[in-house]
Formats: C-alpha cells, structure tokens, sequence
C-alpha cells in the first residue's frame, strides 16, 4: 500500500500488440498492489481493447493511428485522429487527476506522451527492445526515467544525450508468470522424447507454420513431442501434417495460459520479439529464434542477438527457412542434450522478475524528488 493516506494516479500508455500490452498490464498490477489508481491508455484497434478489460483494470481507447511505416497521404490523413486523441488524453489526466505516465511504446502511446508533456506531468518510458522502437525514441527527450532491457537500447538512447535517465530494469512481466518461476525447481533432464514448445506470437507465424509441415516428414516420431500455437488460420493443417507424418503433437490456435508450456518444454522455436526474449529468460528456456524479418529496423535480430552471445538461445535466419533447416537445427541441439541444460542455464541468468516493481519503485522515488 501506499504510505500514509497518499493516493497517487498512474496513466500507462502504449498497445497494439502482446508485447505492448502485456508489459503495461504489469505495470498496472505493480501499481494496483501499491494501493494506487491506474489507468490504461492504448488503441481503439489493438489488443489491449480485449486484454486490459479482461484483466480488471480501466482503458481509454484513442484513436491513433500508426505514423512510421506509412505513406506520406496516409500519415497526413491521420492528423486529425491523431490530434483527437491527443485531445481525449489531455483532457482524462486532467479530470483523472494523473501524478505520473508511463509509456511502454507502440503508436497508441505518442497522444498520452504529448498530453502528459502539455500537462507537465512527468513521464517514464519503458523501452523492451535491443532497438528502440520509433515512438520512444521520438519522445524520449520528454522522459524523466528511460528503462531498457538490453545495453544497446542504453547506447542508442545515449547517443541522444538520454544517458543520465536510462536504467537497466528488464521488461515487466505479469505477476501470473513470475510466480510461476519464482523459486522454481530445476527443469527436467531433457532426453527423448524432447519436447518442442513453437510459438510464432498470439497469431501465430506463417513461415515458422510452413517450416513446420515442411519439416514433420523427416521428423521422428520416437524423438520428438511437440506443442505448437499456430494461429487459427494455419492450425488444421498444421495438425494434418502432423499427424499424417505419425507424430505426437498439439496444435492450438492460442494458447492462453503460456507459463504451463513453458515448463513443460525443453526448446522453444519462435520469434525473438523483445516479451518472447524476456519470458524464455524467466523460464531458463533455450530456444531457437526465428526473428521476424520485417520487424521495425529490424529490432528482433537484435534481441536474438542478445540472447545468442549469452548463450542461451540459437538464431536461425528465415530467409530461407525451409524444413531441412528446421530438422538441421533441431537435431544439432537434440543429438546433444548437455547444451540443452547449458543454454537453460544461460537463459535463467538474463532474467529480471522484478522488473515491473523496480520500475514502479523508481517512478516513485522520482515523484518524490
């Protein structure tokens, strides 16, 4: 609780996909636990219209809309939306009383930066990638506090002269997750048959979905058990293909409780966006990473990356990723299950399951100050 009778009111900022909102609903729990009110601010679009609800906290959907990425006639197009929202922002801190914004990225957190900066409340972002993501970068000079999850985030905020505000905190993750790896006990001694978690994101990944069936034919099914979100548009005939090639495998479209199969697999083979990295890292699972080749500055190869020179993860380039590869990386890890528990091991050591309260925490001390 907070001390005393205090009661502060937080704005957290930022949506659009999991790896915005699930970082923000984290925050908002840290928050909660404090005894504090909070807000959420995100999307009309994004899944946070879906997701903070579910989760029992209040949402103010904006309607803004993305700028980066987008032809001249469209970014102009978006003016008037993006300056309504502005407006609906600016006017709820004011009325909501806010003491202090976060943002944790994405287009849908640029209107709640600039009315927080109009209303001189002060800001703190929170940027998850090894490469920051355009809109932190565009408002980091109106931050008092940047965290960051990787040192080449420190190093490109650095070079904009943000040194001073940048603090090494992690990515916030869900209390759900946490607790779940909280003291947990060793992972099993991997051996066949090996358990594969694949995870291409809450809508699955296409290319990782045709590697897959690509790959199940040459596959053995005395070898290998296999858990795959696939997204609901590939999931039947990703099951079809795997079960014509005899192997034991589930194939969902989502999956919504993640730490479960986290614990259950050995590897991952997934994406590398920057919630993914941080999860693996939690879970001490080793993984291969396809990062998404279309990512914004490419940013999920910087993650992965990261997560390659500690060790605990292999990078495999999708261009091609064609199953005689998938089968290649898989059999190079599994043929050898001693580096297995080494990259568990490495990944266990790159984890930050306080990160939402030292974040938090920090935000306090600099309302404080």
């Amino acid at each position: 609780m907070t001390q005393g009778t205090q009661i502060r009111h937080w704005v957290v900022a930022g949506g659009g996909t999991g790896g915005h909102v699930t970082p923000a609903l984290a925050l908002a729990e840290q928050i909660r636990k404090r005894g504090d009110e909070v807000l959420l601010m995100g999307s009309e679009r994004g899944l946070e219209t879906r997701l903070v609800p579910e989760a029992g906290f209040d949402l103010l959907a904006l309607p803004a809309q993305p700028l980066y990425g987008r032809s001249l006639s469209a970014r102009v197009q978006s003016i008037p939306a993006t300056a309504q929202a502005c407006w609906s922002a600016w006017r709820t801190m004011g009325s909501f009383g806010a003491d202090f914004a976060i943002s944790v990225g994405g287009y849908a957190s640029i209107p709640a930066v600039i009315a927080a900066g109009l209303r001189q409340i002060p800001i703190a972002i929170v940027e998850p990638n090894a490469i920051p993501g355009r809109a932190n970068r565009a408002t980091a000079r109106l931050a008092k506090l940047i965290f960051v999850q990787f040192e080449q985030a420190t190093a490109i905020f650095a070079e904009s002269g943000a040194a001073d505000r940048v603090q090494d905190s992690g990515v916030p993750l869900r209390e759900k997750l946490v607790s779940t790896f909280a003291g947990a006990q060793s992972r099993r001694e991997a051996e066949p048959p090996f358990r594969l978690l694949i995870a291409g994101g809450s809508q699955g990944a296409r290319q990782i979905n045709n590697a897959m069936i690509e790959a199940a034919p040459q596959l053995d099914a005395s070898q290998i058990e296999i858990f795959h979100q696939a997204g609901e548009a590939d999931r039947e005939r990703t099951q079809a293909a795997y079960r014509a090639a005899g192997l034991k495998a589930e194939v969902v479209a989502f999956e919504p409780d993640m730490p479960k199969r986290y614990r259950w697999a050995d590897l991952a083979l997934c994406r590398a966006g920057a919630l993914t990295v941080a999860e693996l890292a939690l879970a001490g699972l080793p993984a291969l990473l396809v990062p998404y080749p279309f990512a914004a500055d490419n940013h999920q190869v910087a993650n992965a990356a990261a997560l390659v020179a500690a060790g605990a993860a292999k990078m495999l380039d999708e261009n091609p990723l064609g199953g005689t590869r998938i089968v290649s990386a898989l059999h190079e890890v599994f043929e050898a299950p001693a580096q297995i528990a080494a990259m568990g091991d490495s990944a266990t050591k790159l984890a930050r399951p306080e990160a939402a309260a030292r974040i938090v925490e920090a935000c306090v001390k600099q309302m404080e100050s």
